[in-house]
C-alpha cells in the first residue's frame, strides 16, 4: 500500500478489500491499483502483492483497454455514479476474463480520492455466449456486424467462408472490402447510403441488391446502447427464394432457445386484449419462476405473486407499454421471493408504429451480486459519513439505510458499551429497545465473556431467548413476541476489548443461512472500525474543546456549541461574565493562587447552573466566562443564582477570598441574529453592568435619536481635555496556527452623561473640526507606550485619518515621537482607508513616501470598498491590503452571494501576492470563515472569533502572558 496513506486510510482500504468478491481500489490521479481483494487475485491469477501499483488498464484485454481507460477517467473525475459496464479482462496467463464493472468514489480521511471497482465475473455467462455465437456461426444466413462508423466487426461463415478472409475484413468499410467480397459500385453505394441513414436516424432498413448474380434482400438493423446512441449495426441478406424455408429456420431457432440456459420469454406488445400476454417461455424461465406455474396466453399479473412482487411486475409492464426505446435493462427486487433479477427487454417481431410487435425478455438471477453491491455501497456511505465527523448514530443510519433490501425482514441494531447502560442505535423493534434501554453494560460484558471466551467475533444464532423475556405486545388477547430469532455478533477494538454488539432480529422462528451469518460478521467488522474511529475522535474533540485549567468548555468549544444551538432556531440567551478584583488576587497572592481560585469559581458555577437549562458553560480565557441559556425568560433568576453563588467566599490556599462578577446578556433572535452579534452585544452589556455597579445587564438597542451635532462637538472638546478617550487592542493572528503577530489599536469614547459614543459618530466630527490631530496624537503616543512592553516581533497597527496625513508636520512629528519612545518604526503600521487614497491620491501618496522613508509600514484599510483601479493600486505604495469585513461576513453565505464574495477574496489574495503585498482579513466572526480563509491562503486575520477589542491589561493577560 502507498506510503503516503495515513493509518486510517490503510484501515479503511483493508476493510474494503476484506470481502469474498473481486474488488480493486484505484487511485483517482494515477489510475494505479492501491489494493486488491484476495478474490480478485484468485480470479485473475495475479499474486495479490503484485497487483499493488499495477496500471489498472493493463489488466484489460488489448481490444478493451482504450474503452476502459476512457470510462475509468470519466468515472474517477466526473460527478455521476458509475453505470455497470461489460469489459474483457486478461488473466495473468493471457486468457480472456469477461466481467461487469461497477464503481464507487469517495475521499479518504487523508484527502486522497479513490475509486472502488466491484468486478462481477461473467464466466457463468460464457457458455451461453458461446452457444449463441455457435448459432450465428451455423446460420446459413449471411450476417455481419458493423460498428457505428460502418466498419466490419464480425462476419459469419455464410457471409465470408474463408476464416482468413473474415479476419482480414475486420475493421474495413464496405468500400474498402468491396474487392474482396466481389461487390460492384452500385451495391457499395446502396450499402453506404443505408449506413449513413442509420447513423442519422437509427431504424430498420431493407433494400434489394445483386451480389454474385443473385438477387437478395439486405436488411440493416441498428442496435442502440442504454443512452439511446448507435452502438452496432447488424447486416444480413436473404435470397428471395430463401423465404420459403423460413419456417424450418424458426423451428430450429425455437429449439435453440429452449435449450438455452438463460431464462427468456416473449410478451405480446400489440394494442388490444392480447397486450402483455405470454407468447413464449423457455424451460429455463419455468425453472426460475418455480413454484409459479405459467401458461401461454396468460398475463403475468394473473400469476400468484406476493403483493410486494406484484407491484414490481406491474411497474415493469407499465414501462414496457409506455416506453419508446427498443431495448433497456432493469433490476427487479422481488422481496416476496427473496430474489433479484436483471431483466433485459428488447422489441422484436413485425415493425409497428413505435416499435416491434413483441417484447423479448431475458432474465438473470443477480441476487448475490446486488446484495454485495448494496452492502459495499452502504459501507462506503457510512465511511464517508464518518469521515465527515458525523455522530455515530448518523453513520449507522447511512449503513442500515442501504441494507434494508439485503436483510429482507431482519431488523439491524447496534448496542455500544461506553456508558453504564447500553446505548442502542438503529431500527430495533420498539419492545426490544425498551428492554435493552435499561440493560447494564457490565452485564453484557460478563455475558459475552462466557459466550465468546476466545474473542473470535463469530456470529451466534439465538432462538427462544426472547420467549423467556416478555418482549412483544398483546394483539386481540394473543401474545405476539417482537423477536423470535436473533443473530448477534460481538465487536472488538484493536486491543480486543468489547466495543458492543451487532444484533439482527426477526419476528419469526427461522433457519439462518450461512450467507446471512457471513454478512452479519462482515457488517460487525466494519461497524467496529467505525465505532473505534468515532471513539478516538470524541477523545480528541474532548482535548481540543476543553479548558485545561478548569475542565470547562473552552472558547473554541463554546463557539462550536453555540452555533449548533442557534441552528435550531429557538430563542436563546448568551451571557458573558467577567470577574471583579481578580487581578488583585493575581498580583498580591500569585498566579498559582489565581489558578486555584479560577478552578473553584468554575466548579461552583457549574454546580449552581445545573438546575437551569444551561447547555454549555465555558471559560473564554483569563477571568472571563460564558454560558448559553435555553429560555431567555429565566435571565433574571439565573443572574440572581450567579450573584448569590459568587457572594459566598472561596477557601483557597488557606485564605477566604471574595470576588465579584459582572454579567452581560444578549438574546437571540430578539436583538442578535447570530453568535457573533450575541457575543458583541453581551460584551457591551457586561461592561455596562461593570460600570454601573449592578450584577447584570441585558443588551437593548439604542432607541434615543442621534446626538445633536453641537452637543457632540462641545463634548468632543471636553473629552480631549478631560482624558475621556481610551484605547482597546484587537489581536491579529496567523490564520494557519492562530499565532499572534500584533494588534490593531482602536479608540473608544465614553462620555459621563452621553454614555458610549460610536467612532462612526465622533471621528467624522473630529475631522471636520480639526480635533482629529489631537486625538490622533493621543492615540499614537499611548499606543506606542503600550506596545513598547510587547515582545519585539509583535506589530502595532494604528488607524490614521487622511486629514492627519495631509498635515505638513505629520511625518516630522511621528519621527520625533518614534525617536522619543525608542519604538522600532518597522513594527509600526499605519492604516489608511482605500477611499482616502482615491479621493486625494497625490497628497496621500506623498505622505506615504515620507512614511516609507521612516521605515513605517502602510496598510490600505477597507480594501475593495473604494472602487480603486489597478493603476491606482499600483501607485498606492502600500505594504499591506486589509480585506473589508463586508466581504468576510458573506464568505460562507449560500448561493451566489457567497460564491461572489469568495471570488473577490481569492482575487484580492492573488493580486496582493503578485504585487508583493501582505494581506489581513478583518471582521472574522465564525470558525467557518476562518477555515475558508485558510483554504484560500489568507495569511493573517482579526475579529470577534479571536477576540473583541481588549483593554491593554486584558490583552496582555490573554495573549502576551500565554506566550511566555
Amino acid at each position: 500500500m502507498d506510503a503516503a496513506l495515513t493509518p486510517t486510510d490503510q484501515a479503511v482500504l483493508t476493510a474494503l478489500t476484506d470481502t469474498v468478491d473481486p474488488l480493486l481500489i484505484v487511485d483517482s490521479v494515477s489510475g494505479e491499483v492501491l489494493l486488491a481483494s484476495e478474490a480478485f487475485a484468485q480470479w485473475s491469477g495475479y499474486p495479490r502483492a503484485q497487483l499493488t501499483g499495477f496500471r489498472t488498464v493493463d489488466l484489460l484485454a488489448s481490444q478493451d483497454r482504450e474503452r476502459f481507460r476512457r470510462s475509468l477517467q470519466v468515472f474517477l473525475h466526473g460527478n455521476m455514479p458509475s453505470a455497470r459496464r461489460d469489459f474483457m479482462f486478461q488473466s495473468a496467463r493471457g486468457g480472456p476474463l469477461p466481467a461487469q464493472v461497477r464503481g464507487l468514489r469517495f475521499t479518504l480521511a487523508g484527502g486522497r480520492r479513490v475509486g472502488v471497482l466491484a468486478i462481477r465475473p461473467a464466466t457463468e455467462l460464457l457458455p451461453a455466449a458461446l452457444f449463441y455465437r455457435q448459432i450465428l456461426e451455423e446460420l446459413p444466413l449471411a450476417l455481419s456486424v458493423l460498428d457505428p462508423e460502418g466498419r466490419y466487426l464480425y462476419l459469419n461463415p455464410a457471409a465470408a467462408p474463408d476464416p482468413e478472409e473474415r479476419a482480414s475484413l475486420t475493421g474495413l468499410t464496405e468500400r474498402e472490402a468491396a474487392a474482396r467480397l466481389g461487390l460492384d459500385g452500385d451495391t457499395v453505394q446502396l450499402r453506404e447510403a443505408a449506413t449513413a441513414r442509420a447513423q442519422r436516424d437509427p431504424e430498420r432498413l431493407s433494400w434489394e441488391e445483386t451480389a454474385a448474380g443473385q438477387l437478395q434482400q439486405r436488411t440493416l438493423v441498428p442496435i442502440l446502447n442504454e443512452q439511446g446512441s448507435l452502438n452496432l449495426m447488424l447486416s444480413f441478406a436473404t435470397d428471395l427464394p430463401e423465404r420459403l424455408r423460413q419456417s424450418e429456420r424458426l423451428t430450429l431457432l425455437e429449439g435453440s432457445m429452449q435449450a438455452a440456459v438463460l431464462p427468456m420469454c416473449i410478451l405480446d406488445a400489440r394494442p388490444g386484449d392480447q397486450r402483455g400476454r405470454l407468447v413464449y417461455a423457455n424451460v429455463a424461465l419455468e425453472r426460475l419462476l418455480s413454484p409459479l406455474t405459467v401458461s401461454l396466453g396468460t398475463h403475468p399479473l394473473e400469476w400468484p405473486w406476493a403483493p410486494a412482487d406484484r407491484r414490481v411486475i406491474r411497474a415493469l409492464l407499465t414501462e414496457l407499454n409506455s416506453t419508446a426505446v427498443t431495448s433497456f435493462t432493469r433490476d427487479l427486487n422481488l422481496t416476496g421471493r427473496d430474489e433479484w433479477w436483471e431483466v433485459t427487454a428488447t422489441r422484436v417481431g413485425q415493425d409497428l408504429p413505435g416499435g416491434g410487435s413483441h417484447w423479448a425478455l431475458f432474465l438473470r438471477d443477480v441476487r448475490e451480486q446486488r446484495r454485495a453491491e448494496l452492502f459495499l455501497r452502504s459501507f462506503a456511505d457510512a465511511t464517508v459519513t464518518s469521515l465527515q465527523d458525523a455522530p455515530l448514530d448518523a453513520v449507522l443510519d447511512a449503513m442500515f439505510r442501504g441494507l434494508g433490501e439485503v436483510l429482507n425482514g431482519w431488523s439491524p441494531g447496534v448496542a455500544t458499551l461506553d456508558s453504564p447502560i447500553m446505548r442502542v442505535m438503529g431500527p430495533v423493534p420498539a419492545p426490544l429497545r425498551r428492554a435493552l434501554d435499561t440493560y447494564p453494560s457490565e452485564w453484557a460484558r460478563a455475558l459475552w465473556s462466557r459466550r465468546d471466551a476466545n474473542r473470535s467475533g463469530r456470529a451466534l444464532v439465538i432462538r427462544r431467548q426472547w420467549a423467556r423475556v416478555p418482549v412483544g405486545q398483546e394483539v386481540q388477547g394473543q401474545w405476539v413476541p417482537a423477536v423470535q430469532t436473533s443473530v448477534e455478533v460481538p465487536m472488538y477494538d484493536r486491543a480486543r476489548q468489547l466495543l458492543g454488539l451487532l444484533v439482527l432480529t426477526h419476528p419469526e422462528p427461522l433457519e439462518v443461512s450461512p450467507d446471512l451469518l457471513r454478512l452479519a460478521e462482515n457488517m460487525a467488522g466494519h461497524i467496529a472500525l467505525l465505532i473505534d474511529r468515532q471513539r478516538t475522535l470524541e477523545q480528541l474533540e474532548q482535548l481540543a474543546y476543553t479548558d485545561a485549567l478548569t475542565g470547562l468548555t473552552n472558547r473554541g468549544g463554546f463557539t462550536r456549541q453555540a452555533a449548533q444551538l442557534l441552528s435550531g432556531g429557538e430563542p436563546l440567551a448568551l451571557a458573558l461574565m467577567d470577574l471583579n478584583r481578580f487581578k488583585v488576587v493575581n498580583d498580591t497572592l500569585g498566579h498559582d493562587v489565581g489558578d486555584e481560585l479560577l478552578r473553584a469559581i468554575s466548579a461552583r458555577l457549574d454546580q449552581v447552573l445545573r438546575a437551569w437549562p444551561v447547555p454549555v458553560l465555558a471559560r473564554m480565557g483569563g477571568d472571563e466566562f460564558a454560558l448559553m441559556l435555553r429560555n431567555p425568560a429565566l435571565i433574571g433568576p439565573v443572574s440572581e443564582t450567579i450573584r448569590a453563588a459568587m457572594a459566598q467566599p472561596f477557601e483557597v490556599a488557606g485564605r477566604r477570598l471574595r470576588v465579584g462578577i459582572a454579567v452581560g446578556w444578549s438574546v437571540y433572535p430578539h436583538t442578535a441574529p447570530d453568535s457573533a452579534a450575541l457575543l458583541r452585544q453581551a460584551d457591551m452589556a457586561m461592561y455596562l453592568a461593570k460600570r454601573g455597579g449592578e450584577g447584570h445587564a441585558v443588551f437593548t438597542p439604542v432607541t434615543q435619536p442621534r446626538i445633536a451635532h453641537l452637543t457632540l462637538e462641545s463634548a468632543l472638546y471636553e473629552a480631549l481635555r478631560g482624558g475621556q478617550f481610551t484605547l482597546v487592542f484587537q489581536p491579529q493572528v496567523r490564520v494557519v496556527d492562530r499565532g499572534l503577530i500584533g494588534a490593531e489599536v482602536l479608540v473608544r469614547w465614553t462620555h459621563p452623561d452621553l454614555g458610549v459614543i460610536s467612532p462612526a459618530e465622533f471621528i467624522p466630527l473630529a475631522e471636520a473640526t480639526g480635533l482629529i490631530d489631537g486625538i490622533g496624537a493621543f492615540v499614537l503616543r499611548a499606543a506606542l507606550s503600550e506596545a513598547l512592553t510587547w515582545p519585539a516581533p509583535l506589530r502595532l497597527s494604528v488607524n490614521v485619518s487622511p486629514v492627519q496625513l495631509r498635515h505638513p508636520q505629520f511625518t516630522g512629528r511621528l519621527a520625533a515621537l518614534l525617536a522619543e519612545t525608542g519604538f522600532d518604526p518597522a513594527r509600526l503600521t499605519l492604516e489608511v482607508t482605500e477611499t482616502a487614497f482615491i479621493n486625494d491620491l497625490s497628497a496621500v501618496t506623498g505622505a506615504v513616501r515620507a512614511l516609507r522613508a521612516l521605515g513605517v509600514r502602510v496598510t490600505v484599510d477597507d480594501f475593495g470598498t473604494g472602487y480603486s483601479t489597478l493603476m491606482t493600486l499600483r501607485d498606492l505604495l502600500a505594504h499591506e491590503l486589509k480585506i473589508d469585513r463586508a466581504f468576510v461576513r458573506e464568505l460562507c453565505a449560500p448561493g451566489r452571494k457567497g460564491s461572489q464574495n469568495r471570488a473577490i477574496v481569492q482575487a484580492t489574495l492573488g493580486l496582493a501576492q503578485a504585487l508583493g503585498l501582505q494581506v489581513v482579513a478583518e471582521g472574522v466572526e465564525t470558525q467557518a470563515q476562518a477555515d475558508l480563509l485558510a483554504e484560500l491562503g489568507c495569511p493573517v486575520m482579526q475579529g470577534y472569533l479571536i477576540a473583541p477589542g481588549l483593554d491593554a491589561e486584558t490583552f496582555r493577560q490573554q495573549f502576551l502572558n500565554a506566550r511566555t
